[in-house]
């Protein structure tokens, strides 16, 4: 098995995951496929450094990008209403955080949705949004002081 067959192995499952949420309606498995053809015919670009995740999200990011503007189609949103009939509360929540989250600068949002979405380190966070780890805790950060500031306005607390 080559380097590219086992980054497949390995990351197949979180770029998929990640284009669905990204990626417009119905073009993910699309989206994760060009996601790793791009990686092969970059590779030699590619340093190991134990970032392959992390430099896989940052394509995946492109090329969702990419699929949103040749198609004019929008990032996808949380839905409204939660599966299974959950708690009405829970879903005025749920409104509530996806309308804080749209306020926030996008380079936040996108810190977030890495960070707590995909579960990457903020390093990789960093890497994946061109900017130092620092940067990317300083972006994280202040996402989250905005956002217990928006949510306690909108709750009234």
């Amino acid at each position: 098995m080559d380097e590219a067959e086992r980054l497949v192995g390995e990351h197949y499952a979180d770029v998929l995951r990640y284009c669905r949420r990204h990626a417009p309606a119905g073009l993910a498995e699309d989206a994760a496929q060009e996601t790793f053809l791009r990686f092969v015919r970059a590779r030699s670009r590619y340093r190991e450094r134990g970032r392959a995740r992390a430099y896989l999200v940052t394509i995946a990011r492109n090329v969702c990008a990419d699929m949103a503007r040749d198609r004019a189609s929008s990032w996808a949103e949380l839905p409204e209403t939660l599966p299974g009939g959950g708690d009405p509360g829970e879903a005025d929540d749920r409104r509530d955080l996806t309308s804080a989250l749209a306020r926030l600068p996008r380079a936040q949002r996108e810190a977030l949705e890495l960070r707590y979405g995909e579960g990457l380190t903020v390093g990789e966070v960093g890497a994946a949004l061109g900017m130092s780890r620092f940067a990317a805790a300083r972006a994280l950060s202040s996402a989250l002081e905005a956002l217990r500031a928006d949510l306690d306005v909108s709750t009234g607390k």
